[in-house]
């Protein structure tokens, strides 16, 4: 696994940038030809804030390689305004240059208010280069095919604009670029046929990546405890590799992890589906052929452990005979051990020698075994404390970093290796380079497990590299906190999760009592404040106005109907005053999905109806009500008809079609509790202040239950499950759950990949509570805070986030896994 330096390598290389999202036209034409590192970084707001807070790379940051690589791209902190772009690394003999390519405009953050810069126009071969010097950095930049380039060398710029209309530049990144998950945060390039140099610079002469493959392309994923980096490596025919020692063998579900004791350090697992293909490639790649090669065709998993400074390894066969003949004849020793035999062998012995490269340099004079796999030893004590583990159950699958990890990777691997804190450093230090592995000694994350893993596939070889936060058990269906937001002015409107159209994630929008609206970023940063001039009222609503794929925010207050942008602005013709006030929350219709909106405010009798261009829909009728307008009207839809429902305050229950003539005519009247009318079953379901629940159907056929519920009940559905609250009372569809005694908010029922949870809040003692769909309680619930308010995927990983008001003053969000 000696990529595993480059690969966190050049995820913290975005450490030192900005962020946002990709270009559709490719930016290959314009790589330097010399490149060997390359990264694209789709989201640059995102990889802001995610590196920016990240444990992980924090840890590193004073480091090498990572403090060279910060310093080398620390120019790219100066720019302002940047979404997506890529990142080319280049090297001579001395010194690592970069090439930065975008399609954003480069301009310098507050480049007004610089007192130490200069700006100077050249010119090379008809294009315009500026030369930037501010404080003690020097860059240059020009407009190339395209794209704006920002480089740290001027012959390195020259060299590019010279060579641009080259047909076959960067050919070998062209293929590789083309297949890159582009959703992901930042993709990843080495070219290890071409950065010996750079691998040297970064790593030092004893680096061994240059032996590992050909290229390398990778995703990177962060989240605040956890960096995962995901793709593939590939060696070719020309040069022999460490890859190649597993060409044409199929890997087999790793199990050495049930044998290893709970102590190691680390532990790496090789798996065959036919020893004798390892041999084979051992040979064409110039490996000796050992006279004992034959011995081990029976071997399917090798792992290497280390155990306070003592390696033990293991050969798990289909069948022992074969090997423990030879073993009996390098015994000079036999002792029993706790229903064991332990031999001690020859310290000359040569098997070992069949098992390069994959086990270093290294001779074991001690064995044993147990049941279909040999144990090795270089001494007596540690074979004997591994044998004592095994029989006691105390092994390494059962340990908080096996239990961690086990859930981020595939079961069965040709190269699979997890290690901890001290055994990450060992585990670098020998199979990547000594350089890499003093950063991590260096870095203070002793709570963490570090994970690489390989997995061969026709010609292929599938990476995964992981590093994660040790928890203390099963991590499954638990919650943890993400982060906690305090404000200088209580609250007025709860935290309501809206969507990043950048990169698909999402963000917190919340207003406090001085009506000031902020917009938080998923790693709990403020991100921009805009004054109001009044209380949000309801939820805010996002549309996509101009079909650009760009979200608006649009909500009304207690007099203004506004439409603001993704940076606070608001978006004309959308601010709309109202005189008297008093508005209801805002309503918003998208009767086809086709973004042809209808914005509803309602204030007192009167009904509002605005299109995208926020004129009045005149074929709308319904602008006057009979009596005021409880809440905010309602759209449904049953088969290929549109519903739309209001409460009116004197009882009635208007049911008007898209042109605000009555659908169903409803002559009951009822007392309307606070819930909000739902369509569950294809009925439109409600209660009244008395407890009764009132379904009907789109023929107006009435049906009513009394259920004698109180009256600060409250009720939730979706199309098929349904929840009551009453008094301590949850009921989830048919299955109901006694809570402690207390005061409840409403259910509120969350649908989330493809689950369903549902969370009740006690108020009075300040205890938020979740459940399943089969009303079973999530573990580690109840949690405490005033109420649950929204929950989503913040982070598009499929692990939801749920946020709440905690205090007066505070958000909190938290993470359920």
């Amino acid at each position: 696994m000696r990529p595993f330096l480059a690969y966190l390598i050049i995820a913290f290389i975005c450490y030192s940038c900005t962020s946002k999202k990709k270009n559709d036209s490719s930016p290959l034409k314009v790589i330097p030809e010399n490149a060997s590192l390359i990264f694209q970084i789709n989201d640059f707001e995102s990889v802001k804030n995610e590196f920016s807070s990240n444990e992980i790379l924090n840890g590193l940051t004073l480091n090498k390689p990572f403090s060279t690589l910060k310093n080398t791209l620390k120019d790219l902190g100066l720019l302002s305004n940047q979404k997506s772009g890529l990142v080319a690394l280049s090297v001579d003999s001395l010194n690592i240059d970069y090439t930065y390519i975008t399609k954003d405009s480069l301009s310098i953050d507050n480049w007004a208010e610089l007192t130490s810069k200069s700006k100077e126009d050249l010119t090379f071969n008809g294009y315009t280069v500026s030369k930037y010097t501010v404080d003690n950095a020097i860059f240059y930049t020009t407009y190339l095919n395209d794209f704006w380039i920002m480089c740290s060398s001027q012959p390195l710029l020259q060299e590019n604009i010279n060579s641009v209309n080259s047909p076959q530049k960067n050919s070998s990144f062209k293929q590789l670029y083309e297949v890159s998950n582009h959703e992901k945060l930042i993709n990843i390039w080495l070219d290890i046929d071409k950065g010996t140099t750079m691998l040297n610079n970064l790593l030092g002469k004893d680096q061994k990546v240059s032996n590992f493959g050909s290229w390398l392309t990778l995703d990177a994923t962060v989240h605040g405890n956890e960096l995962v980096l995901s793709g593939i490596a590939q060696p070719n025919d020309l040069n022999q590799y460490y890859l190649s020692l597993f060409k044409n063998i199929k890997p087999i579900e790793n199990k050495v992890w049930n044998l290893a004791p709970s102590n190691s350090k680390y532990i790496t697992s090789f798996g065959f589906d036919a020893f004798n293909k390892f041999i084979e490639n051992k040979t064409l790649n110039n490996y000796p052929t050992q006279p004992l090669d034959s011995l081990l065709s029976t071997v399917e998993e090798i792992g290497i452990a280390e155990i306070d400074q003592e390696k033990i390894l293991f050969l798990k066969t289909y069948g022992t005979a074969t090997l423990l003949d030879y073993l009996n004849t390098e015994k000079v020793n036999t002792e029993e051990f706790s229903g064991n035999e332990i031999w001690e062998l020859h310290s000359d012995n040569t098997i070992f020698a069949t098992l390069q490269p994959l086990i270093g340099d290294i001779t074991f004079t001690f064995a044993s075994i147990t049941e279909n796999t040999f144990i090795f030893s270089t001494s007596k004590t540690t074979l004997e404390s591994a044998i004592s583990k095994i029989k006691t159950g105390d092994t390494f699958d059962k340990t908080p970093i096996y239990k961690t990890i086990e859930t981020n990777l595939t079961q069965s691997s040709s190269v699979l290796s997890i290690s901890n804190f001290d055994g990450n450093a060992t585990f670098l230090n020998e199979s990547v380079s000594k350089t890499l592995g003093s950063s991590f000694s260096n870095s203070h994350l002793k709570d963490y497990v570090f994970a690489s893993q390989i997995i061969a596939d026709n010609g292929f070889y599938h990476t995964n590299f992981l590093i994660k936060k040790v928890t203390n058990g099963d991590v499954q269906n638990t919650v943890s906190q993400a982060f906690e937001i305090q404000f200088n002015n209580d609250l007025a409107t709860l935290p309501q999760f809206v969507t990043n159209h950048n990169n698909g994630r999402k963000e917190i929008i919340v207003q406090d009592q001085e009506n000031i609206l902020y917009l938080i970023s998923n790693t709990g940063k403020i991100l921009w404040k805009k004054q109001l001039d009044g209380t949000v009222q309801g939820k805010v609503h996002q549309v996509d106005l101009f079909k650009n794929g760009k979200l608006q925010l649009a909500f009304t207050t207690n007099n203004e109907f506004l439409i603001l942008d993704r940076n606070g602005k608001e978006v004309k013709p959308f601010k709309i005053n109202y005189s008297g006030g008093n508005l209801n929350p805002l309503a918003v219709f998208d009767y086809e999905g086709n973004k042809n909106y209808r914005f509803i405010v309602t204030q007192n009798k009167k009904v509002h109806m605005y299109n995208n261009e926020g004129k009045t829909v005149k074929g709308f009728t319904y602008d006057t009500a009979e009596a005021n307008i409880l809440n905010s009207p309602q759209h449904f839809r049953i088969g290929k008809k549109d519903y739309i429902v209001l409460k009116l305050d004197n009882g009635k229950l208007k049911i008007l079609n898209r042109v605000g003539k009555t659908r169903i005519n409803i002559k009951d009247k009822f007392s309307f509790s606070d819930n909000e009318i739902r369509l569950y079953q294809n009925k439109f379901t409600f209660t009244s202040m008395d407890g009764i629940l009132y379904q009907i159907d789109s023929q107006g056929k009435i049906s009513s239950s009394n259920l004698n519920l109180a009256k600060d009940h409250g009720i939730d559905a979706t199309s098929r499950t349904l929840a009551i609250m009453n008094d301590n009372i949850l009921q989830i569809r048919d299955k109901k759950v006694e809570l402690e005694l207390g005061v409840y908010t409403k259910p509120v029922i969350f649908y989330l990949n493809d689950k369903i949870y549902v969370s009740v809040t006690d108020i009075q003692n300040q205890k938020i509570y979740m459940f399943d769909s089969q009303a079973e309680a999530i573990p580690n619930f109840p949690i405490f805070g005033n109420s649950v308010i929204d929950m989503a995927d913040m982070n598009r990983n499929k692990k939801p986030e749920l946020v709440f008001k905690d205090q007066e003053n505070s958000i909190k969000v938290y993470k359920i896994r």
